[in-house]
Parts: C-alpha cells; structure tokens; sequence
C-alpha cells in the first residue's frame, strides 16, 4: 500500500468496522486490489502478533481486516489478498497465518473456510459493568423531592396524596443523586408502601438492597411481620417479592378502582384491577450470607416508630 493509498483503505475499514470511525492501522502491514480506474476495492491487512490463541508457532501473522466492496466479491479478489499476504509470510519464514471473525459471522467464517483456514477454537467474551456502589441512608428532606418516584410505584395521584408523608423513607443514592426510594409504615400493620427505582439503575440489585433496609428497621423494632402490596397484573412484581421471601397473603379484588383515581391501566395487556397483598416475618426471611452482607451494610436510623 502506497502511503497516498492510505485515506481510501480507511474508507474501505469503515465499511468492515462501521462502529469505528478513525480507523488505526498503525503497525500493520496492508495489501490492497486496484480496479482498472485507479480506486482501491478491497485490502487486506496483518501484523506480526506475539502469540495466538489455537497458533502451533509464535510469533505468528494474524490477519487484522479483510474486505473486498461488494461489487466485486466472489470473483477471487479476496482470495488473491490473502494469496499475497501468505506469500510475504513464506518469504519471512512463517509457517502459519491466523485470523478471525465473530461466531455469528456466517458471511466471513464461510469465507475463510473456503480459501483453507481452518477453525481452531472458539471464545465468546462477556462484559459485566462495575456499577458505582449505592448506599442506602434514612431520608429526611421534603417528599415532594421524591415525588417523580413515588409516581412511579402508584399511577394515582390521590392515593399517592394521601400517604406520601407517612412512615420513614429509605433512599439509595449514587453519590450525591438519589436513584430509589422505599417507603415504610409502621402501625398496626408495618408495611412496605411505596418502592422504586429509576429506570436506567434497574437491574442492579437496588430495589432489594432497599426492601431489605426497610425490613432491617420493622424487625429491629419488633414489628411482627411486614406486607407489601402489587397489582395481580405486574408478573415482574409478583416475581420480585416472592424472591425476597415474601408469601402470598390474600387477594383484595378490585382495589385498583376510579374512586381510587385508577382508570384502566395495563400491565403487558393484563387489565389492572386486583391486589395482590404480601407478608414476611423475621422466620420467613431466609437469611442467606448473601441477605446478610446487604444488611450489614445498611445502617439502621434511629428514630422511633411512625
């Protein structure tokens, strides 16, 4: 490849890589196929690698980038790219080329296979975010701060109304933003009122490390048992306490009523009607070492009953 070569072979790499826009081939030695109007359609590129996984000799050559536009595949141009980069390796004494493609590239392991690669291992990377750990502390500021999320957990506004100054709140907060909230009662009956958790902080273990400081505090002061309620409709809900420990209690048929200021919501096309109510008590919770980590690490507030 001649150096005035090098913007079109980039252009060609942004086709292969479309999800990489400055294209590096620093390092890497490049072959290129010349249509009879001077343009480039195709290259192939390759470096000298230290070792490769499945390679019976290091150092070895691997193929970086291989691609021909798609006006003239299947017409050996490819082939003639590797043909070329096989035999710049038998003039430098390597006995192996490698190369690769993602599993699910049919188009590229097909064409491998057809000009002699054979596979020799497959490996499938993961990914997994570290997410910033959250702490979960007693809240004490306005409600109406809250108030996004308590909307979240309750599409009506009077209910909603009618107790979000009750009982003591838990949030959990990522750094200084606060990224779920949990609601507790303490009475007759202690019970979870209100839980959620904004959207893009779903997922991560928050809205159990927030039921559990909410049942930390209702036992620590004697609280019997602790009840939750959801509607029938929310499969995920139901799944999500039962998980936690709790236990079906009763079924409150229609509580989700216009009186109430509900007014037919869906849940994945289930109507919103009944309520499903939940308890636990200290002898269901099934404290398992995990259980027992998250509550260490939730410190208990030490204010009084509601």
């Amino acid at each position: 490849m001649r150096a005035s070569e090098l913007s079109q072979v980039q252009a060609l790499a942004r086709q292969l890589w479309p999800d990489d826009p400055l294209v590096d081939l620093q390092g890497e030695r490049v072959f290129v196929w010349e249509r009879q109007n001077g343009t480039l359609g195709g290259f192939a590129s390759f470096s000298i690698r230290p070792f490769v996984d499945g390679a019976d000799s290091a150092p070895c050559p691997h193929v970086e980038g291989w691609f021909v536009a798609a006006d003239i595949r299947r017409s050996g141009v490819g082939r003639a790219l590797i043909a070329s980069v096989e035999e710049w390796c038998r003039e430098h004494g390597f006995r192996e080329l490698t190369s690769d493609a993602l599993v699910d590239n049919e188009a590229s392991l097909h064409a491998h296979t057809a000009i002699g690669f054979r596979l020799t291992e497959r490996i499938q990377y993961f990914k997994k975010p570290i997410e910033t750990a959250a702490r979960v502390e007693s809240y004490d500021g306005s409600r109406s701060e809250l108030r996004p999320l308590f909307e979240q957990a309750d599409d009506s506004a009077a209910e909603i109304d009618s107790y979000i100054e009750l009982g003591e709140v838990f949030v959990a907060r990522s750094g200084q933003r606060v990224i779920g909230h949990v609601q507790l009662i303490g009475d007759a009956d202690w019970e979870i009122k209100s839980l959620a958790v904004i959207e893009d902080q779903r997922g991560h273990g928050i809205g159990s490390t927030l039921v559990h400081a909410a049942l930390d505090r209702a036992f620590s002061v004697g609280a019997p048992r602790v009840l939750v309620a959801t509607a029938t409709a929310d499969i995920d809900n139901l799944r999500f306490y039962q998980r936690l420990g709790f236990r079906m209690a009763h079924i409150e048929r229609d509580a989700f009523n216009a009186a109430r200021g509900y007014s037919g919501q869906q849940v994945d096309g289930i109507p919103v009607r009944d309520r499903v109510w939940f308890s636990i008590d200290i002898s269901e919770r099934g404290a398992s070492a995990r259980e027992r980590n998250l509550r260490h690490r939730v410190p208990l507030p030490s204010t009084g009953r509601s």
